[in-house]
């Protein structure tokens, strides 16, 4: 391809010192076209799309690998309510404990339960083992999408951004693979999905991806079902601090049949901020104390709340 690009270049090239010889343009035209010719060999992307995929879908997965024990703040916003919780992730597993609803901090008595609940959480081997397990599940399945990725779309270059930091972000949009055959359940979805990717060029990670679905599509994820046209996901990462990348939004509006018979609905908007590193040697007895901390600064900043609202009033 940049061979030919080149080619094509020297053509146009030729042609135009061609056209100057015989008087064909006029001097304007030419200002106007050494113009147009110096534009476009800026944007001339010195890049091959699928092998940028390639490389960084290898670094997304071996990036699974790195375990990054860490507390961050979770949103989710969904058609008629919100839930924010405070996530920790240990050596033996993630806890989470409820900080507001629908915006507001928990009443006394559901702070109560919702402890009661934590508490017999992490005290109980068996349920975080199951825990566990459904997570190397999801991260299993997680694998093979991302070892599709490069095969299952076709991909264009779509230019070059920088980000906040000053990072090179180049943009790529896909469209489905004619010859791609999906190896399982969980890729069958790519078939009927287009849209655009960004990649960190000096990270080599996915900054961003938004995809749309514009047909019917079957899909598996532990369990078999049918999403419909125009359903859309947006899952964006970031650097975190230290170089650790996590995923900061996630996007899903789907409908569409679980077993083709129960109607599913998904539409959500999740939003991870304010990542903190913790010890890897941390105590479950110390993970719940961080937990309880956390939640009892969000109950005293929404009382403080509370309490200018009255007096304002």
């Amino acid at each position: 391809m940049e061979s030919r690009r080149n080619n094509v270049s020297r053509v146009l090239a030729a042609t135009l010192a061609v056209l100057l010889a015989n008087g064909i343009i006029s001097a304007q035209q030419k200002a106007v076209a050494t113009q147009q010719a110096t534009v476009s060999a800026q944007q001339k992307p010195e890049i091959d799309p699928l092998e940028l995929v390639r490389r960084a879908s290898r670094n997304e997965i071996k990036a699974s690998d790195v375990q990054y024990y860490c507390m961050f703040k979770d949103t989710t916003e969904y058609k008629d309510h919100s839930i924010a919780k405070e996530f920790l992730r240990t050596p033996q597993g993630g806890l989470s404990t409820t900080l507001l609803i629908n915006g507001h901090p928990l009443t006394a008595e559901e702070r109560q339960k919702e402890d009661e609940k934590l508490q017999k959480f992490a005290n109980n081997p068996d349920a975080r083992r199951k825990r566990r397990e459904a997570s190397a599940a999801d991260d299993k399945r997680s694998e093979a999408m991302l070892t599709s990725l490069p095969d299952a779309f076709l991909y264009t270059y779509a230019g070059t951004d920088h980000g906040p930091n000053g990072e090179e972000l180049v943009r790529l949009k896909f469209r489905p693979n004619p010859g791609f055959n999906p190896p399982n359940h969980e890729t069958m979805v790519y078939l009927g999905m287009q849209g655009d990717m960004i990649i960190d060029r000096k990270a080599m990670r996915i900054a961003k991806i938004d995809g749309t679905l514009f047909k019917d599509v079957d899909f598996g994820w532990g369990i078999l079902g049918k999403l419909y046209t125009g359903g859309k996901f947006i899952i964006v990462q970031q650097d975190v601090g230290g170089g650790d990348w996590e995923e900061v939004q996630e996007t899903l509006q789907f409908y569409g049949k679980i077993l083709l018979v129960k109607s599913l609905t998904i539409w959500s908007t999740e939003t991870m901020t304010d990542f903190r590193p913790v010890p890897s040697n941390l105590t479950t007895a110390q993970a719940l104390d961080l937990l309880h901390k956390s939640a009892d600064v969000v109950a005293a900043n929404g009382t403080a709340v509370k309490q200018a609202q009255n007096n304002h009033k």
